[in-house]
Formats: C-alpha cells, sequence, structure tokens
C-alpha cells in the first residue's frame, strides 16, 4: 500500500534546478526534462515549489518514435530567446505547497497549444498522494531546500498510457512561479510572453 510521507532526509544529495521527472507506469518509464522554481513565505515558513515541464501536444505524440527527443525536451522551447517563432506543446506545472512539515496541497496545470482537453486547451488535476523528502523544513532561505518527490496520480499525466507515476528531484531557487490563474489566461504564442521566467 502507498502511504503518504513527508519528512527531512540528511542523505539527500544536492541536485541543480534543471533536471528530470520520470514517467511510469509501473511497466513503462520515461524521462521528460524539468525546471524548479520556489517562491517562500518567510513569516509564515511556507513555500511553494514550482516543476515546470511538458510533453508535445497529443496530435504530435501520435506521429514520434519512442527514441525520438521531442518527447523529453518540450519545456525547453520556454527558455528560447527568439529563435522558435511558436511554441507547441502541453506545459505543466506541478506545484508542491508545504507549510512548516506540512503538504498543504499538490496541483498539476496542464495549458496546452491545442484544445484536447475536452475541447479547452488547461485542465488542472490535485494530488492527494505523495512521498516526499526534503533538506530542511526552514524555508527561509529557498535556495538551501531541494528534496525528491514520489507521486500517484489519480488520471494519466499524457505522456503514455497510464502514466500515473511522476517521480523527480527538486532544487529551489529564488524565481517566481506561476498560480493557476496566470497560466489559464496565458496567452502562449504572444510576443515576449513565450518565454518563461
Amino acid at each position: 500500500m502507498f502511504k503518504n510521507s513527508f519528512k527531512i532526509d540528511t542523505s539527500l544529495t544536492e541536485k541543480i534546478a534543471w533536471d528530470f521527472i520520470t514517467v511510469s507506469n509501473s511497466r513503462k518509464i520515461d524521462s521528460i526534462a524539468s525546471v524548479c522554481n520556489c517562491d517562500k513565505d518567510k513569516k509564515n515558513n511556507g513555500l511553494k515549489i514550482q516543476l515546470l515541464t511538458g510533453i508535445p501536444t497529443k496530435k504530435t505524440l501520435d506521429t514520434l518514435s519512442e527514441a525520438s527527443n521531442q518527447r523529453w525536451n518540450t519545456v525547453l522551447q520556454t527558455r528560447d530567446l527568439g529563435y522558435i517563432d511558436r511554441l507547441n506543446g502541453q506545459f505543466k506545472f506541478l506545484t508542491i505547497v508545504l507549510k512548516d512539515s506540512l503538504v498543504k496541497k499538490i496541483n498539476i496545470h496542464s495549458r496546452s497549444t491545442d484544445k484536447e482537453y475536452n475541447g479547452t486547451d488547461f485542465k488542472s488535476i490535485s494530488i492527494d498522494k505523495y512521498k516526499i523528502k526534503i533538506s530542511k523544513f526552514d524555508y527561509s532561505i529557498a535556495s538551501d531546500i531541494y528534496g525528491e518527490f514520489d507521486l500517484r496520480l489519480k488520471k494519466e499525466f499524457g505522456l503514455f498510457e497510464n502514466d500515473t507515476i511522476l517521480k523527480g528531484s527538486f532544487k529551489c531557487n529564488n524565481w517566481i512561479i506561476w498560480d493557476k490563474e496566470k497560466i489559464k489566461n496565458w496567452k502562449i504564442n504572444a510576443k515576449r510572453q513565450n518565454y518563461i521566467e
């Protein structure tokens, strides 16, 4: 049985903000690039951890081989400095909200360049099954926070069939994160909005 846990682990190895999330259905596994941003609430010892990642649109996925780089590097488009005219893909914002030694909530907000979520380009799911290890519960210096996560989703992530297991690491920095409304209203291919800071 999968039991939730959130604990300090002093044996953790500090990673970098750019890393990979593994996606699995327990039989098949794949990895996709991600970048971590964090926003601290020093007064209340709170922290929001956000991992931005992405996968191709469903239409594009159907045309790709298992070995295609496009399966894992979608998120890199958001760091392009002007060479890409238009973004294309499903951009996913995994957000973990912490306070002291508690996990307040975990969500994935998805925004696609296609209207593929029941006729819309946005969807949001909550996650209530998790195992999280973290370097410490004092969030006053966000850049000192890093850890690992193991999540179980209620619905498919979207890379392949029944991919409801997400694992990865996070390394905080002090960049701004995006809330649900900003993601929902993101004009993906408007000028200057296809580069996410």
